[in-house]
């Protein structure tokens, strides 16, 4: 329940922005009429029944044709949108945060000196503990200030 919570809040945004994408796209293909070929779908759904019979499993054809028909026609709203569009790309250069990775570097070396001196459970000894706790501690503040993608 504690690892759900912390999951939950890291994808929260990335999930209310896909939402939000989908629900424009949706919108943008309705108002603008623009529709997905039949044989599209239908070219899906046989690679589809191919591999549910491969794999042997069963496929509800009725759920997976309107996750295949909403997929293809956001696809296809994406590419109207593309063909319409005078966009300028700009690539901007990635954050990097060096004191971090400084901070990182050190503690995994210290976990490795407790390895060596034997202080610390290896794989050997049948005892997996964590050793330097820290590190995941700067790794979730990294995450929070959005230093370091997820």
């Amino acid at each position: 329940p504690e690892n759900f919570a912390k999951y939950k809040e890291i994808v929260k945004d990335d999930i209310i922005k896909d939402f939000k994408v989908s629900i424009a796209a949706d919108e943008i293909g309705r108002l603008e009429n623009v529709q997905v070929p039949d044989y599209q779908v239908e070219e899906q759904m046989e690679a589809i029944r191919k591999d549910a019979a491969e794999s042997k499993q069963e496929l509800d054809e009725n759920m997976i044709r309107g996750k295949v028909e909403a997929t293809l026609q956001r696809q296809a709203v994406f590419d109207w949108l593309a063909e319409r569009s005078q966009l300028q790309v700009e690539f901007e250069d990635d954050y990097f945060d060096e004191a971090l990775m400084e901070k990182l570097a050190k503690e995994s070396l210290e976990r490795e000196e407790q390895i060596a001196a034997g202080k610390a459970a290896t794989p050997e000894s049948g005892k997996l503990e964590p050793v330097g706790v820290e590190a995941p501690a700067a790794v979730d503040a990294a995450v929070e200030e959005n230093v370091v993608p997820v």
